[in-house]
């Protein structure tokens, strides 16, 4: 009876353990071709993802669209195995950001690619297509899944950007007097030697941060300025090197104590860790020293004063000469600091108000100058002698115009909105070394004019151009003095400084460097200094003792017919020499450009394939 209920039993399970064995093996086969189509999946969307962050706007350049990143996307998934239809593919351009914490996954963002690709820096690429559990099995039982994979690339290059000039245009005169004045320290003076160092030396923006102990460039911009000038001083090779000196000199420079470092560098988006971008010496100590002339000028001391004259000042002395209109040039100079200019790392991409993100500014400065002007020798006697000769013997004229009768020539000059703005960066595909940038670069405003500005308001004030031009003696018959009077300049100049945007492209920029150590490339815009225009208007002669007589008066009108068209051009010309020679390398050296923009790239750091699977979503 057991024996056949036995019999029975296993008559009825074994046919039951045979089918659940099928089903078994036929699952963990299924299971294995799904697995398999999973990671075919995950390997078709890594390539595409990976090749369609090339047309991010971060590394795309200026020509990157929504349309090339889905070309290249299918393109790529195509080459990986893909056979499907192209809206099995969601493409999706953003943004990839890192998370909140180290630990944290990065999140990704989308943009809408019609009107914010602008925004992007990363391509999110998702298969999804459905597949039946088994081809053996009924659907009914073991209806079709849907399987999805997904991932997000990032692509970007930063650029590190300076507008703080360089020693093409520096005065070294200027900058030893800026440095002394905001030490304290009169007589102070670097010599060309000192300033090679500063323009040669080269601060590893790596070693910056491990000197500090710092992870990344964003926490640099925290740290105390103090700090960081401790650690250049270090990589420059101490105080035994001009360069280490004039930093280490700098610690002591007024109103640095209470800034970090962002008054130095500004760093934009999260750029990779620098691993062979260096910063001239140079450009650190210009935004050094315009931070301590902005702190003296807001602590309440006025404008910074600063004397020049042709015996120590290459600019000045090259004006004058034997074959000048000009004897001598003392210039006293006046100087606001609006804004520093700063060293600045950033992506070419706009942020989440369409605003582009990376944009480094000129320096917003106010000049005072007082510049007295010796008139040459050779040309007081030639116009001497013409005016004698045009007055016929009924006067005797000498031209003044140096020593105590020097021409004051009063300007005022504003500098201000220069900036170059970051919009496009292509980066190296493939073997390629080279990137390419783009940008759209603004000369400054500038206004000049006879004038002052107001040390308490920063306004201007308008004054005249003045000084005593002749000293004229008329006698009764050669014989009486009826006039005897000294004759003064009076007059009003504007000079016009052509500004306009232009677009400026890098096309060849190396992201790796024999020895480690990139070349800086500059970058112009139009405008500025090659089209200045010198208006002097109201030139008139007076008495200078004051009030002119009947007879007097008449010999102004006189002098006046003959003298006002060439006395406008001698203003012209001198204004004209002074503001293009004196004035604007000047305010090059400082970081700023009458009408015009500087820009030097110092390096480039580019992120390369970020790929992430299963990225969260920013809400």
């Amino acid at each position: 009876m057991n024996k056949s209920r036995q019999q029975g039993v296993l008559i009825f399970a074994t046919p039951l353990l045979l089918a659940l064995v099928f089903i078994f093996v036929t699952l963990l086969i299924d299971g294995s071709r799904l697995l398999m189509m999973q990671s075919q999946m995950q390997s078709i969307v890594n390539s595409a993802a990976t090749a369609a962050a090339d047309e991010a706007q971060a590394c795309g350049g200026t020509d990157a669209t929504w349309a090339s990143m889905q070309q290249r996307a299918l393109l790529a998934a195509e080459a990986a195995g893909f056979d499907g239809e192209a809206s099995d593919l969601e493409i999706l351009p953003g943004v990839l950001r890192p998370g909140e914490t180290a630990t944290s996954p990065m999140r990704f963002a989308s943009r809408n690619p019609g009107t914010e690709m602008a925004q992007t820096n990363a391509t999110l690429v998702r298969y999804t297509r459905t597949e039946p559990v088994s081809f053996l099995l009924p659907q009914k039982l073991f209806p079709p899944i849907t399987i999805s994979a997904d991932a997000v690339a990032r692509k970007e290059v930063y650029a590190t950007l300076s507008a703080a000039g360089s020693t093409a245009t520096v005065e070294d005169g200027l900058l030893g007097m800026l440095i002394g004045s905001v030490l304290g320290m009169p007589g102070y003076s670097l010599d060309a030697t000192a300033l090679n160092s500063l323009e040669n030396t080269l601060i590893g923006l790596g070693d910056l941060l491990a000197a500090l102990g710092v992870d990344d460039l964003t926490d640099l911009v925290d740290e105390p300025l103090l700090d960081v000038l401790d650690a250049v001083v270090t990589l420059a090779g101490g105080t035994a090197t001009p360069a280490g000196r004039v930093v280490d000199d700098l610690a002591g420079a007024v109103g640095l104590g209470g800034l970090n470092a962002s008054a130095i560098f500004e760093v934009l988006a999260e750029p990779p860790p620098p691993r062979q971008t260096t910063v001239p010496a140079y450009d650190f100590v210009v935004s050094l020293v315009m931070n301590s002339v902005r702190a003296s000028n807001q602590a309440g001391n006025g404008l910074l004063s600063l004397d020049l004259d042709t015996s120590d000042s290459a600019l000045l002395n090259s004006l004058v000469g034997s074959e000048s209109l000009l004897a001598d040039l003392d210039v006293s100079l006046g100087l606001w600091v609006d804004e520093p200019p700063k060293i600045v790392i950033g992506p070419a991409r706009q942020d989440s108000n369409g605003q582009w993100m990376t944009r480094v500014a000129a320096a917003d400065i106010a000049l005072d100058a007082r510049i007295a002007v010796d008139l040459s020798s050779s040309l007081v006697n030639t116009v001497t002698y013409w005016l004698n000769l045009m007055s016929l013997g009924s006067l005797d004229v000498k031209l003044l115009g140096g020593g105590e009768d020097a021409i004051q020539i009063p300007l005022a000059v504003r500098v201000g909105g220069g900036e170059a703005v970051f919009e496009g960066a292509e980066c190296a595909k493939g073997t390629s070394n080279a990137t390419s940038f783009d940008f759209r670069m603004q000369g400054g405003v500038a206004n000049a004019e006879s004038g002052a500005i107001d040390p308490v308001t920063q306004q201007f004030v308008p004054e005249p151009i003045y000084a005593p031009i002749l000293d004229v003696e008329a006698k009764f018959l050669g014989l009486v003095t009826v006039v005897d009077m000294d004759v003064c300049l009076s007059a009003e100049a504007d000079v016009d400084i052509g500004s306009s945007a232009s677009y400026e492209s890098l096309e060849t920029y190396n992201l790796y460097c024999p020895g480690g150590v990139c070349e800086t490339a500059g970058l112009s815009s139009t405008g500025g200094i090659d089209n200045v225009d010198v208006a002097v208007n109201n030139l008139s002669l007076l008495n200078c003792a004051g009030s002119a007589s009947s007879g007097e008066q008449d010999i102004l009108d006189e002098l006046s017919d003959a003298l006002l068209t060439p006395f406008t051009n001698l203003l012209s010309t001198v204004l004209e020499g002074v503001v293009t020679s004196l004035v604007s390398p000047l305010l090059s050296a400082l970081g700023a450009d009458l009408g015009g923009m500087q820009l030097r790239v110092l390096g480039a750091e580019q992120t390369g394939s970020q790929l992430v699977e299963n990225v969260v979503f920013d809400e």
